[in-house]
């Protein structure tokens, strides 16, 4: 079981590489001009090569019950955390016309760049593919239901066709067929290569508009976002994911299920939130607080959720 030092140690690298992405926009060394592109290329060749990487290399024999069972909780556990995020915007009287933002960003953990490293970290790398299963259900459900509670008058199917959602399933699709043998040792070099680059990249391009953000961050009154956020995305979702690794129902060959569940439950909001949240119109104000409060409050509860977790859940 690790150790307290064991988890900070785990979640110190991609801490860090978030702050050398704020140092780099700070000093005009990754400018706000090369987000765009970067950001299209993480998400249309890194990630897909990242997940094709992990999925297809990977050895460990995966059920259909199991695959079923590891993307439905990654789409749950998203519609938990909207339900959990307007119940407390409700409570703390939240602005009416900033609830749903509130909803959307709070409803949303970091699922991918923050959660992937410290997974690997802790439990090892065997463990990311699993992860990206689950991220199937996850990257579902913010498209659907997300969308919905976003602006449900532009909800479309569509938006489910997107790069990470149809790389996760031709990668699984690949590994049932014939898996690595069938990619020429050259092209899967290829693969690895960019693959390895979509965490710290993605990482990157996140401090940096971590860094813009702060620059003309203001607090709402009486705090009511940013406590609210806390509540929701770093106390009461984490408990509720806590009780029930600890308690509920676990399919059979399935342990390392509880291990996605204490990492995805400790994560702070997703950053990438803001810009769904840009692009359909909501409000970006209540979007920030909401990520930036549970970014800064991660420091002190990710650990803490990370060590009771391995604490109890070994």
């Amino acid at each position: 079981m690790a150790n307290f030092l064991d988890i900070i140690s785990a979640i110190s690298p991609p801490l860090f590489i978030l702050l050398i992405g704020g140092l780099c926009r700070r000093g005009g060394w990754l400018r706000v001009e090369a987000d765009a592109s970067l950001s299209v290329l993480t998400v249309r060749v890194l990630y897909p090569c990242f997940f094709f990487y992990h999925l297809v290399g990977n050895q460990d024999t995966l059920s259909f019950s199991h695959f079923f069972v590891v993307t439905s909780a990654g789409f749950i556990c998203i519609c938990l955390g909207f339900g959990c995020s307007y119940f407390v915007a409700k409570l703390m009287g939240v602005k009416a016309t900033a609830i749903s933002s509130f909803t959307f960003c709070s409803g949303i953990f970091n699922y991918g760049f923050f959660a992937f490293p410290v997974a690997a970290s802790i439990f090892g790398e065997e463990i990311i593919a699993k992860i990206i299963l689950f991220n199937l259900g996850v990257e579902t459900a913010i498209w659907t239901a997300g969308i919905w509670v976003l602006a449900s008058n532009q909800f479309k199917f569509i938006r489910l066709l997107n790069p990470p959602i149809i790389s996760i399933i031709l990668a699984v699709s690949v590994r049932e067929i014939g898996g690595q043998q069938m990619i020429p040792s050259f092209l899967w070099e290829i693969i690895t290569l960019l693959g390895s680059c979509a965490i710290p990249i993605g990482l990157l391009l996140i401090g940096g508009n971590f860094s813009d953000l702060i620059k003309n961050f203001k607090l709402s009154t009486g705090l009511r976002v940013e406590s609210s956020a806390i509540l929701v995305r770093l106390l009461i979702f984490p408990l509720l994911i806590f009780c029930y690794a600890l308690k509920g129902p676990i399919p059979i060959g399935m342990e390392w299920f509880r291990d996605i569940l204490i990492v995805q439950s400790a994560m702070p909001a997703g950053i990438f939130a803001i810009v769904i949240v840009k692009n359909y119109s909501g409000d970006t104000t209540t979007a920030m607080r909401a990520i930036l409060a549970t970014m800064v409050g991660c420091l002190l509860t990710t650990p803490i959720w990370l060590y009771l977790g391995l604490r109890f859940m070994k």
